[in-house]
């Protein structure tokens, strides 16, 4: 009885923690960054002007920020923190972009000016990298 006790200590405690989180963060960040781009284009329909989406290079204090002009000068405000947008990659996780610049706009009509293909991807073993991309002629993120 005392075995299975411990065991089902052990089961609850201890395993979860070998496992890790990593996989469970770039998910979770994945989701934060097609939800940013939603909500820029959603912005920029509801102000009528352009927002843009700046990636930074790894190592930056904020991976993915939200603007209202292309350098950033004027940044989009978060509703949830009441600050300017800003999302930072978890410890392990990665995020790049493939396109030819490193930024785009959502046009007043949400139209991106190209269409984006960004990548959440992790360094821990075993975690898949997941795809977010903006359709060129709709903007709609997927």
């Amino acid at each position: 009885m005392v075995v299975i006790v411990l065991l089902g200590v052990l089961a609850a405690v201890a395993i979860p923690r070998m496992v890790g989180r990593t996989g469970f963060e770039a998910r979770g960040f994945a989701d934060e960054v097609a939800s940013a781009l939603r909500y820029g284009q959603r912005s920029a329909v509801a102000m009528r002007r352009p927002v843009y989406v700046l990636v930074s290079p790894p190592g930056g204090t904020c991976s993915l920020r939200l603007c209202l002009d292309s350098g950033c000068k004027l940044p989009l405000i978060n509703p949830a923190t009441n600050s300017a947008f800003c999302l930072r990659t978890p410890a392990l996780v990665a995020l790049s972009y493939s396109g030819g610049n490193v930024s785009f706009s959502f046009s007043a009509s949400g139209r991106p000016t190209l269409g984006a293909t960004y990548t959440v991807s992790s360094s821990a073993p075993g975690v898949s990298s997941r795809i977010i991309t903006v359709e060129a002629e709709s903007g709609y993120v997927r």
